[in-house]
């Protein structure tokens, strides 16, 4: 994801004077933005919905490349996974944690790397015409250094890549 950029593991967050001893804030002004995409699916929301809950169909959204790991609740909903993205010949791993559930209507990922932060929100909807619509919309933010230089970039690759992701995603459902 970091387009041949190195890890700034060796950077520490600035400490503010609102933040007691002990805790540390983020670096203000971060860059981010939001993408999204709706595709139409030829499938019934309930099999969309199950297949969310199987981590590899997470696999090529946004930056995620690959995962592994995966977690689930007591109910069988997908908890998390770790996951990677490859980019300028560099492996760049994270994790994603289930944030929010809606049976059938919405799940939110909160997406963690050392550079970068994120929410991946998959909403469905069924339309008038009985089509499923698939929505997914990703926030990501620098929380690296590097990545802050490099905001241009990354946004531009997140931003022109998303629609394709979506609609590959969405043909998955589709069979």
């Amino acid at each position: 994801l970091m387009v041949g950029l190195p890890t700034t593991s060796n950077v520490r967050p600035q400490r503010c004077l609102c933040h007691p001893p002990g805790e540390t804030a983020t670096l203000a002004g971060m860059p981010g933005d939001t993408f999204s995409h709706t595709a139409a699916v030829n499938a019934d929301i309930p099999d969309i919905w199950s297949a969310l809950q199987t981590a590899d169909t997470w696999a090529h959204i946004g930056p995620v490349t690959k995962v592994w790991d995966e977690r689930h609740d007591d109910d069988g909903n997908l908890a998390g996974y770790r996951w990677s993205a490859d980019a300028a010949g560099r492996q760049w791993e994270g994790t994603a944690r289930t944030e929010e559930l809606l049976v059938g209507e919405r799940m939110s990922l909160t997406l963690k790397s050392p550079e970068l932060r994120g929410t991946l929100t998959t909403d469905l909807e069924t339309t008038e015409d009985g089509i499923t619509q698939l929505t997914v919309t990703l926030e990501a933010r620098a929380v690296g250094m590097l990545a802050t230089l490099f905001w241009g970039v990354v946004k531009q690759a997140i931003g022109s890549g998303l629609p394709h992701q979506v609609d590959e995603f969405a043909a998955r459902f589709s069979g």
